[in-house]
């Protein structure tokens, strides 16, 4: 009640909780552009050492990279990522083709996959999508 707007009956306080997680999400985006600013660069040389933020460790880190650690999923809800070469975008879990990742859409194929983790430049080789299942598929379950 006391978060709701004057005019909804409340007292028109604003939730830090939800305000700290976009603010977080904000620099999750900030991070992802990948500035040659030296904020950026300070963050890169500690955390990332040149990989992705997602792959990055949140063990031994601050409280704010374990934040940004926690609210990613909030981030990964509302990103499209531009595959380019694949090696930064997870096939299964980043929204990259269709409405929200792959793991959502084809749950019955995602609880069947070999490599959960797996990078879409691992999966498209030479031309041709190869995923690796632990069994393989029915006719049915492949169309």
């Amino acid at each position: 009640m006391l978060c709701r707007p004057k005019d909804q009956g409340g007292v028109g306080i604003i939730n830090t909780t939800i305000m700290n997680e976009c603010l977080l999400t904000k620099w999750i985006w900030k991070i992802q552009k990948r500035p040659n600013e030296v904020w950026f660069k300070l963050l890169d040389a500690k955390y990332l050492k040149g990989k992705s933020f997602f792959t990055s460790k949140v063990q031994d880190s601050s409280q704010f990279w374990q934040g940004l650690h926690k609210v990613k999923h909030l981030f990964k809800w509302g990103a499209v990522h531009k595959v380019q070469n694949g090696r930064q975008t997870f096939f299964w879990l980043d929204t990259w083709m269709g409405p929200g990742p792959l793991k959502i859409q084809y749950p019955t194929l995602f609880a069947m996959c070999r490599s959960p983790n797996t990078m879409v430049a691992n999966c498209y080789v030479n031309g041709e999508w190869g995923l690796d299942f632990r069994r393989s598929l029915t006719e049915t379950e492949a169309s």
